[in-house]
C-alpha cells in the first residue's frame, strides 16, 4: 500500500484515479499520521480511519481538500486515542462529517460516553441545584430566563443539543441578540432589553455552577465576557409605554376583580395591589407568616430572595382579604392560597397556587371587552407594583419617621427593605414606630385605591345616564 506525506499532490493523484474508473482498490496512507488513509475504488474515493484493528469511513473524498489535511490529521489523532479506550466512534465521526469542528465532534463523543453533557442537561442540573439553594422566586425566574418554558425556548436555538463544553461566548451572545430582535419585531414585551439582561444574568449564574462542577467537562467559562444588551431602551420613563396606572384605572381594575369567578385569584390580586408587592409574594404566602390580633389586626411576614424578613401591618381592607383567605384555605396545606389542582400523580397538594393562573386573569383583562383592552401597553401584574411605587414615591413626605419627613426613596420600606434575618420571623412585634409608619403609608394607599373604585363606579353611572 502506498504511503506518503499527504499534500496537494496526493489530492491531485486521487482525483485522477477517480476519473480512470479503476478496477482494483488503491489505498494511500499518510506517513505523518498513523490511521489517516484515502481509499479509491471504482465507485469513488473516501477518507478513512484505517489501522490494524479499525477500518472506518470518515467522509467522501471531495468533502475535504488540501487545506483540510491538517484538520483531518488532528481528527484522526483524536480517533486513535478514543479507539485505544475501546469506545465506539460512530457519533464522533458522524459529527465531524456533518461539518462540526474537531473540538465539537470530540465533545459530542464525550456526551455520548458520559464524559460531558449537552446544554439542556447542564441547565437542568443547575436548576435542580438552585431549587435547593436559592429562593423559589429566583428559580422560577431563572427557568423562564434560561429558555425552559415556551416563551424564550426558540431564542436558545444556538445552544439546543450542543455539548456545554463546546458553547462559546458568541453562542451566548446570539441567544441574547435573539431576544432583543424579537423585541424590535414587537414579539416581546417592551423592546426585549430587560428580558435579554435577565437572561444574561441567568446564563452567568448557570455557567458559574457548571465550571465549578468538573464532572460536567467544562474548564473555561464562556459567559465571563458576555455583556448585557448593547442597545439602550428607547422608551422614555413617564411616557405612555412606561407610566403607572391612573387612579381611575386602578378603580376599574378593582371593579373587574370583584366579578372574578376564581376567588383565590381575586384575593391574591387585591392583596398585591393593596401592598405593592411582587406577584409571587402573596401567591406563595404561608399561613404561618400571618399574625392575627395583637397591637395590629394583621401583620404579614415575608421573606426576600436573600432570606431576610419584612413585616407589614395590614390596613382594614387588606386584613379582611387575608382573613377571608384564611377561611378558604385548606387545613392540610401550609399556604394561604393553596394549589387548585395536582401537578403530578400522587401530589399531596401542599403547595401554593400557580402564579401563571394569577397572571392569566390580568391578561384576560387585556382581551376585547376587558378593562385594559385599549391601554397603550400590555398591562401585567408587575404594573400593580410599579403603580404603587410611582404614586407613593412623591407622597412619602406626608409621612414621618423618627420625627422627620420621609424621603421618596424610603417607599422601599414597603417594597424592599427588611428587618433582619430568619430569627426575626419568629418575633412577635409590639407597636413600634416603624410598623406605625408602614401602617400609615398602606392605609393612605388603600384609601386611594378605594377612592379610585368609587370614582370609576360614579363615572359608569354618569355614562349610563348619558346613554
Amino acid at each position: 500500500m502506498p504511503s506518503e506525506y499527504f499534500s496537494g499532490h496526493t489530492i491531485t493523484k486521487v482525483k485522477n484515479l477517480e476519473k480512470k474508473k479503476i478496477e482494483s482498490p488503491v489505498v494511500y496512507r499518510d506517513s505523518d499520521t498513523k490511521g489517516l488513509a484515502i481509499k479509491v475504488s471504482k465507485t469513488g474515493a473516501n477518507w478513512y480511519f484505517s489501522t490494524r484493528y479499525t477500518n472506518l469511513q470518515i467522509a467522501p473524498f471531495r468533502a475535504f481538500g488540501k487545506d483540510d489535511i491538517d484538520t483531518l490529521r488532528d481528527f484522526v489523532d483524536q480517533l486513535r486515542k478514543e479507539a485505544a479506550k475501546g469506545r465506539d466512534l460512530t457519533v464522533m465521526i458522524e459529527a465531524f462529517a456533518a461539518g462540526h469542528s474537531v473540538i465539537d465532534a470530540r465533545h459530542l463523543h464525550a456526551v455520548e460516553h458520559g464524559d460531558g453533557v449537552t446544554w439542556e442537561v447542564a441547565r437542568d442540573y443547575y436548576l435542580e441545584w438552585a431549587a435547593i439553594n436559592k429562593n423559589k422566586d429566583t428559580v422560577r425566574g431563572y427557568r423562564s430566563a434560561l429558555g425552559v418554558t415556551a416563551g424564550l425556548h426558540a431564542d436558545f436555538e444556538p445552544l439546543h443539543g450542543k455539548p456545554v463544553a463546546s458553547i462559546t461566548t458568541a453562542d451566548l451572545a446570539r441567544v441574547r441578540n435573539n431576544i432583543i430582535q424579537r423585541g424590535k419585531n414587537g414579539e416581546a414585551k417592551g423592546q426585549g432589553i430587560r428580558q435579554a439582561n435577565l437572561t444574561v444574568a441567568a446564563i452567568k449564574a448557570c455557567f458559574t455552577y457548571v465550571v465549578n462542577n468538573p464532572d460536567l467537562g467544562v474548564s473555561s467559562n464562556p459567559a465571563r465576557d458576555l455583556s448585557k444588551a448593547l442597545e439602550r431602551a428607547k422608551v422614555v420613563e413617564g411616557s405612555e409605554d412606561k407610566r403607572a396606572l391612573t387612579q381611575l384605572e386602578i378603580g376599574a381594575l378593582w371593579h373587574a376583580l370583584l366579578s372574578c369567578r376564581n376567588e383565590t385569584v381575586r384575593l391574591i390580586l387585591q392583596l398585591q395591589l393593596l401592598t405593592g408587592q411582587r406577584r409571587f409574594t402573596p401567591t406563595s404566602a404561608k399561613k404561618s407568616a400571618i399574625q392575627m390580633g395583637g397591637a395590629y389586626d394583621c401583620v404579614w411576614s415575608m421573606e426576600d430572595k436573600s432570606h431576610h424578613w419584612r413585616k407589614l401591618p395590614l390596613p382594614p381592607m387588606a386584613a379582611s382579604i387575608v382573613e377571608q383567605a384564611m377561611r378558604l384555605s385548606r387545613e392540610d396545606c401550609d399556604f394561604l392560597f393553596p394549589k387548585q389542582r395536582p401537578r403530578r400523580t400522587g401530589d399531596d397538594m401542599n403547595g401554593h397556587i400557580n402564579e401563571r393562573t394569577v397572571s392569566d386573569k390580568i391578561e384576560e383583562m387585556r382581551q376585547p371587552g376587558g378593562i385594559f383592552e385599549k391601554m397603550p401597553w400590555d398591562v401585567s401584574t408587575h404594573d400593580l407594583r410599579k403603580t404603587f411605587t410611582t404614586i407613593m414615591r412623591p407622597k412619602m413626605s406626608r409621612f414621618e419617621l423618627a420625627g422627620r419627613p420621609m424621603l421618596p426613596k424610603e417607599v422601599e420600606m414597603i417594597t424592599h427593605s427588611n428587618e433582619g434575618r430568619e430569627s426575626v420571623s419568629e418575633k412577635v412585634y409590639d407597636r413600634n414606630v416603624y410598623l406605625d409608619t408602614k401602617m400609615s403609608i398602606l392605609k393612605w394607599w388603600e384609601d386611594y385605591v378605594l377612592e379610585g373604585y368609587r370614582m370609576y363606579c360614579e363615572s359608569q353611572q354618569e355614562f349610563r345616564k348619558a346613554a
